[in-house]
């Protein structure tokens, strides 16, 4: 029996976690792929579409990858796990769920120095009284080999689907990988998913990442910098509006010399959303030289609102660079008055700042469709919030 987390637990303490007791465990068992609906593919991408964890459509022969039947390859995900990760409890409980539930599990052997650009949209349309979803990707990157994929979860219609995701990610020497993830569910669905990633020798990994959908959510990412001059980029946007909850753990540990993270986190509450980020970066005791960037800041929008920014740090050798810095807020309330001044409605103001906030972190996002996409719909979501109160920075 595997221990479901709880607020009781460190790393959990600011979850929505009440859609896990309601969820129904097993997977759902089968779907039917909409007709329409779906956001056109992206150009030079091939496209994957799994709906409530089955696969739906794949594209033309040819593809590295393939689907594999989650039995066969969950020895060989167990095996893929750094044993630090393995042992870190009640924090990977959901990913041994869905190790063990799961039915389709999508692999990838990237060859060295080759080159994809992959597309993985998962549609959750189910009602989690009839099972969870259970997305999964294995993904191998060879030396050298060069990877751009985007993970796409979305929802159909207004049902509380349950989605418990898992993502393994191997990178091998000198290899890059972009790796950019959209969550826009349903509105009443629960959105968890768990991260592993393990960064070779002089690899680079950039994770970018948008939350807008979904009733809760959380991301529990662990990245392991395992080779010398190992490279990491994180940058995270989040919009929790009306008593939406959204939730990441991101644990980055710097197992190796000249290892470098760099970490962004943009995130906007409004109504009475609540939001938090725990970022966690260890430097073990041989990772020197070792260069680490953190910048998390939540903006507040609503009288109800809530964010909580938690940068850690766990040092364990004196040569390094470490700098960390987290804010919570409200809108300047000189540059909303030097906005107003010059005729601009209000509510146009707040939007456009609002934006101009957020944007930091999604104008990194590749490739340039699916960040113009993201960004009519963060447009969208905030031009919609209904209470708009509280905004000034008291004196």
């Amino acid at each position: 029996m595997i221990a479901l987390p709880t607020n009781r637990d460190e790393n959990w303490r600011y979850a929505n976690l009440r859609p896990l007791a309601k969820a129904r465990v097993e997977a759902v068992t089968s779907a039917t792929p909409p007709a329409t609906g779906l956001p056109p593919p992206l150009p030079g991408f091939e496209r994957w579409v799994f709906v409530d964890g089955h696969l739906a459509s794949a594209p033309a022969a040819g593809s590295a990858a393939h689907v594999l039947d989650a039995r066969a390859a969950g020895a060989a995900f167990a095996a893929q796990l750094d044993d630090s990760i393995a042992a870190a409890g009640v924090d990977f409980a959901l990913a041994r769920i869905n190790a063990a539930r799961g039915d389709e599990v999508l692999h990838l052997a990237l060859a060295d120095a080759a080159t994809a650009r992959i597309e993985v949209l998962f549609l959750a349309t189910a009602a989690a009284a009839t099972g969870t979803s259970y997305p999964r990707l294995q993904f191998h990157v060879g030396r050298g080999a060069q990877l751009q994929l985007v993970e796409r979860h979305l929802g159909a219609g207004d049902a509380d689907a349950a989605v418990n995701a898992a993502v393994d990610i191997a990178i091998a020497p000198e290899a890059q990988v972009e790796h950019s993830r959209e969550q826009r569910a349903g509105n009443r669905s629960s959105c968890f998913d768990t991260l592993v990633v393990h960064v070779g020798e002089r690899a680079s990994y950039a994770l970018r990442t948008v939350t807008l959908g979904g009733l809760t959510s959380r991301s529990t990412l662990f990245i392991k910098l395992g080779g010398r001059a190992a490279r990491c980029e994180l940058t995270a946007a989040t919009v929790a509006n009306g008593i939406q909850t959204h939730d990441v753990f991101a644990e980055i540990d710097h197992a190796a010399p000249e290892t470098v993270t760099r970490e962004v986190f943009r995130g906007i509450a409004t109504e009475r959303g609540k939001l938090a980020f725990n970022g966690k970066i260890i430097v073990r005791e041989n990772a020197y030289e070792s260069d680490s960037e953190q910048s998390i800041k939540s903006l507040l929008t609503g009288d109800g609102a809530e964010a909580a920014a938690r940068p850690q740090l766990e040092i364990y050798t004196d040569r390094v660079r470490a700098a960390h810095g987290a804010t919570t807020g409200k809108l300047d309330d000189q540059m909303l008055f030097y906005l107003l001044s010059r005729g601009i409605e209000r509510i146009t103001v707040q939007a456009l700042l609002q934006f101009a906030f957020i944007e930091a972190a999604i104008s990194r996002l590749t490739p340039a469709a699916l960040r113009e996409d993201l960004e009519r719909a963060v447009v969208k979501r905030l031009s919609d919030v209904a209470s708009l109160d509280g905004l000034l920075v008291q004196p």
